[in-house]
């Protein structure tokens, strides 16, 4: 039996559920990234009499099964036959990797996939030679500025899309270069989705916002982060700002992949990740020649 069902607002508990069993900190594993992307990455739930799993499609086009359990209980037999030539599993936690034998299973990661992980406290406190910069865009930042922060709700979601088509307009890129559609999305879907942001006010003009959510007990994922380039150090701000309100409930942030662009590898890399979270991919190998 197999089943396939186009993922919609209505499987954000029975998704939620099972991204809280398998308690990961990959950032694939929430019910927003999945939903925000379910046209890029055509994903479908894929119900078998094996178990539950999501079929996607990567950026280069490839199909992939996403498991929502964890496969080590599943019979290696059975994993064997979810996989064709032409798929693999993924997003796979490197703890799972040694259930995997590899005279029958390949292991392969593309760095940019791996997400970045932060020590919260760390930037919370902007300190010491990695945070010297940023520290000091901040401190320029508040020499100019006194924002004024809102959580995100319902009653300021437009002043949160002026801030997005401001950025928008300031990228230079057409709307389907830049993710302004799924961020968009996000804000008029931001309760359904159950998101928490902040949305900042620089002299009572909406200035940059930050949207996230729990990935789990211990880690907040962020999902977007957008500014108006007229205000130095905004984001700076808003990061720390963000691990501030964060500090006391989740030891780590989670700000995602860098997707190969060099610009957000360099400015990820600059806040100093306590570490740079390995995504991999697990592939059946072919009879040998």
């Amino acid at each position: 039996m197999k089943i396939k069902e186009t993922i919609d607002l209505a499987h954000r508990q029975f998704l939620a559920d099972h991204f809280h069993q398998l308690h990961l900190n990959i950032s694939d594993y929430t019910f927003a990234n999945v939903y925000l992307f379910r046209n890029e990455s055509c994903y479908e739930i894929l119900k078998k009499d094996c178990g539950v799993f999501i079929s996607a499609n990567n950026r280069q086009g490839q199909n992939y099964i996403m498991p929502l359990a964890d496969l080590r209980v599943c019979c290696l037999d059975m994993l064997k036959d979810l996989l064709t030539p032409d798929n693999f599993f993924f997003p796979i936690p490197e703890e799972w990797l040694s259930y995997f034998p590899e005279k029958e299973f390949s292991v392969t990661h593309d760095d940019s996939e791996s997400d970045y992980i932060y020590l919260t406290g760390d930037m919370a406190a902007f300190a010491g030679k990695t945070y010297h910069r940023h520290r000091n865009h901040l401190n320029q930042f508040f020499g100019l500025y006194q924002p004024v922060d809102q959580p995100i709700d319902d009653t300021n979601l437009d002043d949160a899309i002026v801030v997005l088509r401001q950025w928008q307009k300031e990228s230079g890129l057409a709307e389907n270069k830049t993710d302004f559609a799924l961020c968009e999305e996000a804000l008029r879907k931001f309760q359904d989705l159950v998101l928490w942001g902040t949305l900042y006010y620089i002299e009572s003009e909406p200035a940059g916002f930050i949207i996230g959510e729990a990935l789990n007990s211990e880690m907040f994922c962020l999902h977007f982060a957008k500014g108006s380039k007229k205000y130095h150090g905004i984001y700076e701000f808003m990061f720390n700002d963000t691990a501030l309100k964060l500090l006391d409930q989740y030891p780590y942030l989670n700000l995602e992949e860098d997707m190969g662009n060099g610009n957000l590898r360099r400015t990820k890399k600059s806040y100093g990740p306590e570490r740079i979270l390995k995504k991999y991919r697990v592939s059946r190998r072919g009879p040998a020649r």
